[in-house]
């Protein structure tokens, strides 16, 4: 099963990790960005811990542990101030030991798991209408069967060059236009099949939360529509 892009989003990681239980899930990767723009990054922290959920390091993860939110909008500035005042010293050396990718195989099949691109592993978004050249790119960086990116917040499949391309889309902050939290899971067993899911979770209990924590007002309201 991979998830990503939880964004402090404890209301929302919960029932992601609740329904899991009920598919049978027996291993669990993140593909970055714990923390940043909702209101609890320590507990989404805490439970990524406890699960020893594997995860690599997302861009507001980084700014997390350097302090450098340069490029970041507005919004992205405010999560990562806020991040940073919540998490303590363990916290954040958790988070400066994420890995920049994570390469595994599973039955047979090769996995090659980041944040961003296989080029940027951290930085650079790669959106599902991309042309087939870039991902044509990735493919002679890196030779594996599947390659899992988060970062864009949107579900996408891409098969290029033999290659398939997956996002899980976000658990915490969906983007595209759903405001159901996202996942994917992956069946190595089953000739790589995989199919997204998307849980109910108490959107205006974690929209209270950024509103009660003192983030934008933006960051709140974004949650209802999934932008």
């Amino acid at each position: 099963m991979f998830i990503s892009d939880i964004h402090s989003n404890l209301h929302a990681l919960e029932e992601v990790l609740a329904y899991s239980k009920t598919l049978g899930i027996d291993e669990i990767i993140c593909c970055g960005d714990i923390v940043g723009y909702n209101a609890f990054p320590r507990e989404c922290v805490d439970i990524i811990r406890k699960n020893d959920i594997a995860c690599v390091m997302g861009n507001h993860d980084w700014a997390a542990v350097t302090g450098d939110a340069s490029g970041f909008n507005p919004f992205g500035v405010a999560g990562v101030v806020y991040s940073r005042a919540q998490l303590n010293r363990e916290d954040l050396a958790f988070l400066k030991r994420l890995s920049s990718n994570i390469r595994c195989e599973k039955d047979g099949v090769s996995l090659f798991v980041v944040h961003g691109s296989p080029l940027d592993t951290i930085f650079e978004y790669v959106f599902p209408d991309f042309p087939d050249n870039v991902f044509e790119s990735f493919n002679e960086i890196v030779d594996a069967d599947v390659v899992v990116m988060g970062h864009t917040h949107i579900p996408m499949e891409r098969i290029v060059g033999g290659t398939i391309f997956l996002n899980p889309g976000s658990v915490g902050q969906p983007r595209d236009g759903n405001p159901l939290a996202s996942f994917m899971v992956f069946d190595t067993k089953d000739d790589k099949q995989y199919e997204w899911y998307r849980v109910v979770y108490d959107v205006k209990a974690a929209a209270e939360a950024n509103r009660k924590k003192g983030l934008p007002t933006f960051l709140a309201e974004r949650l209802y529509v999934g932008r």
